[in-house]
């Protein structure tokens, strides 16, 4: 079936942003707005945002996972700043250790990604009092108000992270580009954990009105005397929050679970609007978004689009790992071109002097949020999914960013719950463009389309995509495919694989394309420069028109040549969904301590790689880094010119690493020497077990990751008495990280224990003395399945370039 789309339009208009914002740095870079995007040095930056929060992991594991938020594509970490994780008790700061906030800028600053502190003084982030301490409440003044007692010790808190971050400034040649002021005023409160009950009473929303404004702009102020001088400020633009205009710029988001709209009496979410595509950029359409500014006025940016969520105790659920690439299609598609997910990389709550410092609808301990990237560095499938767009952004946001957004006819009225229709939109100038297309729907069955093709209406007539075949898009699926896309100066009239990166330049360049699952590559390229095509697999034929027609299978790679008129060869490598799940871009070398500078790719600082990998890695100055879950020996490749030989050689002792060439890529192998695990465990009863373990399990691993099949209610980790991690039941494996928890496991023994998880009613006993006794009826389960361990390796590896 046709689908017609209506891409004639003229280019957007795009004019200097009204925002007094920006600012440059000693080498030169310049930071700027337009109505529309970002800026770096007067080009498109597409900022790849994600949250991950320094006090919530171990100082000594920082740079590796830094590393691992750069190699999944994040150009900008955003972390919050929470109060009581610095001065729980009042006047006694704590900048140590795993709060060693300017440790941790600097070592964002070595990776090359550019922070955004988001410095409250509320923050929420599911911790105790919104990130407030509790010394400051039951006292003469009101917190998230203007009164000065209040905004004394704001001034206090701002002067400290001020130090801290001190000559870390963008305009000091520091990574710091943004500020976070407040977050959520007047849209949301934190639990007042001094109360006795879970859930009764909430601390203020904050100032509201033209107060709200006023303290936006107190703190403001107050940030800017405290050093905290950055090219961008922002706040949270949902719900109704106060807008300081022209100087702030406003950031949204979207979830796909929503625990906060559960409860006991309404226990089912209903599906979210967050993936019905909009027009967040364009006054004329009448979508969801409304703010309280012309839509035009500010580019619309996000900070927390959801890369997970956390369980809370009246909702469990798994995040599906589609929701979250689909929510980063239908933010881009609707011409978002500022992208920040919260969370991108799970954390554990510390525990505080005076008790538990995460707030109490969530689990005491673990805040993993079941993101890209887990609470112990676990690669997760949606970072596979996010890793590909990611790419795509860095190699072509420039291009993408300054296309308007257009709907078809009758996208605003779908609603979340409709199956039938197709849901899709364009981005483009008027000349090319994409395709965005999204059959994911939280909360929803979504149906499989077939036959299905678009008509995309341009100026100088239609392009029928894909003109030979038709597309089956399955369900849960989202992708983007392209139109009028330039390659090299080649014309790809349009691709049913959506294009990721491109390597190379000059006489040899080398694009490499996704094909959705199910959908053949049908590659359409315009005649004009090329003398000859050809490909690996797949078919070539040459149209009445004289254009070129390559088609692959989906299920199997090719490399696709294109000869030219000029001598030079043009390369297209198509890959299957599932091998492009491997791909990893990553840049190795470069000097460690050069300030960050222009970060519009990974070039620049070192050797751009292209490499396959099912074992996760990241690059540093030195090479690569892998982190292999139970496997200690792997393979990976790496797409390089044929005429070099790369020389290869692992860090650790026992290690071996072979290479050779294969085709197109030089393929390695790496064997490390078997790390044994002695563990034992013991069942007491069915809801809790015994695991003795040898005090030595740490020696030669990254990391030992228990993984605990059970049923219950809440999972508890004790050594010696003490709780050390926590577990809210949804059904998914419970994992801990022992290198986390070194003190809990030196008595070499630990216990599991559950409550029960039930299904039925709770009622008071009618013959309870003095003391009211309730008894359950109904069914009950509390067991513990499977307990075992998995070693992660840990291996570095460095290359040197040897010429034929």
């Amino acid at each position: 079936m046709p689908y017609s789309i209506q891409a004639n339009i003229k280019p957007k208009k795009i004019t200097p942003s009204t925002l007094r914002l920006g600012g440059r740095n000693p080498a030169g870079d310049e930071i700027s707005f337009t109505n529309y995007y970002m800026e770096l040095n007067g080009k498109p930056y597409f900022a790849i945002c994600g949250e991950f929060h320094y006090s919530r992991y171990p100082e000594a594991d920082w740079e590796a996972e830094i590393n691992k938020m750069k190699a999944s594509g994040i150009n900008i970490l955003a972390t919050y700043i929470f109060w009581n994780h610095h001065e729980e008790i009042e006047g006694l700061y704590d900048w140590r250790g795993n709060r060693n906030l300017r440790k941790f800028i600097e070592l964002c600053q070595r990776s090359g990604l550019y922070v955004i502190l988001r410095i409250g003084p509320f923050c929420h982030g599911e911790v105790r009092n919104g990130g407030l301490p509790d010394w400051l409440f039951g006292r003469a003044f009101d917190v998230r108000s203007n009164d000065e007692g209040y905004l004394h010790y704001v001034r206090r808190l701002y002067a400290e992270i001020g130090r801290e971050a001190s000559g870390l400034m963008f305009k000091d040649g520091g990574p710091v580009v943004g500020i976070q002021l407040e977050n959520e005023l007047n849209a949301a409160a934190a639990l007042w954990e001094m109360t006795a009950k879970q859930g009764d009473e909430y601390l203020s929303g904050g100032s509201r009105g033209s107060e709200g404004v006023r303290h936006m702009r107190h703190l403001k102020e107050l940030a800017i005397g405290a050093g905290l001088e950055a090219p961008v400020y922002t706040s949270t633009g949902w719900g109704g929050a106060p807008v300081l205009e022209d100087e702030v710029l406003p950031l949204y988001g979207g979830y796909a679970y929503t625990p906060w709209s559960i409860s006991a009496q309404n226990p089912l979410q209903q599906p979210t609007r967050e993936y019905i595509f909009d027009s967040y950029h364009d006054d004329r359409v009448a979508g969801d978004f409304a703010p309280p500014y012309p839509k035009e006025k500010y580019p619309f940016a996000c900070c927390e689009m959801g890369g997970g969520m956390q369980t809370w105790y009246l909702s469990r659920f798994q995040v599906e790992p589609e929701s979250v690439s689909a929510m980063s299609l239908m933010k881009i598609a609707g011409g978002c071109n500022f992208i920040g997910y919260y969370m991108f990389h799970g954390g554990t709550n510390p525990v505080g002097q005076s008790g538990y410092l995460n707030e109490s609808t969530t689990p005491r301990i673990t805040y993993d949020f079941q993101a890209p990237i887990g609470e112990f560095g676990q690669i997760r499938e949606s970072n596979h999914r996010l890793r590909l767009l990611h790419y795509f952004l860095r190699a072509y946001g420039d291009r993408l960013a300054p296309m308007s957004t257009v709907l078809p006819e009758g996208a605003a009225g779908i609603e979340p719950d409709n199956t039938e229709a197709l849901r899709y939109a364009v981005r483009t100038d008027g000349s090319s463009g994409f395709v965005f297309v999204n059959n994911y729907q939280d909360h929803v069955e979504m149906k499989e389309h077939r036959g299905v093709q678009f008509d995309i209406q341009l100026g100088e007539g239609s392009i029928r995509l894909p003109q030979n075949n038709t597309l089956m898009i399955r369900k849960n699926a989202s992708f983007m495919l392209p139109f009028q896309f330039d390659l090299s100066g080649l014309l790809l009239r349009y691709a049913t694989a959506q294009p990721i990166t491109v390597t190379g330049s000059g006489k040899l360049s080398t694009y490499f394309f996704a094909m959705p699952e199910g959908i053949d590559g049908e590659f359409m390229l315009a005649a004009d420069g090329i003398t000859s095509a050809e490909t690996d697999a797949g078919t070539v034929r040459r149209e009445k028109d004289g254009s070129y027609c390559i088609i692959v299978p989906h299920y199997a790679p090719a490399m696709i040549r294109i000869y030219r008129t000029d001598g030079s060869e043009t390369r297209i490598y198509a890959m299957s969904s599932k091998e492009a799940s491997m791909l990893w871009e990553v840049e190795t070398g470069g000097a460690e301590d050069e300030p960050v500078s222009a970060l519009a790719s990974t070039a620049g600082r070192g050797r751009r790689r292209i490499l396959f990998s099912d074992t996760p890695l990241a690059g540093t100055a030195y090479g690569l880094e892998f982190f292999s879950y139970g496997a200690n020996e792997f393979s990976f490749r790496e797409y390089t010119d044929e005429r070099n030989k790369q020389e290869w050689q692992a860090d650790g002792e026992g290690c071996r690493i072979a290479a050779e060439r294969d085709g197109w890529f030089e393929n390695c192998h790496i064997q490390m020497p078997a790390k044994p695990i002695t563990m034992e465990v013991k069942r007491i009863h069915d809801h809790k077990v015994l695991i003795s373990l040898d005090q030595r399990i740490l020696e030669d691993a990254q990391d030992v990751l228990l993984k605990i099949d059970y049923t219950g209610n809440v999972g508890y980790a004790f050594s010696e008495g003490r709780l050390f991690h926590d577990h809210f039941y949804n059904g998914a494996p419970w994992e801990i990280g022992l290198s986390r928890f070194q003190e809990a496991i030196e008595g070499g023994k630990i216990v599991l224990e559950t409550t029960p998880l039930r299904k039925g009613v709770m009622n008071v006993a009618q013959d309870a003395a003095m003391a009211v006794e309730q008894l359950f009826e109904g069914e009950q389960t509390a067991e513990f399945h499977e307990v075992s361990a998995q070693v992660v390796y840990h291996v570095a590896v460095t290359s040197r370039i040897r010429e034929l």
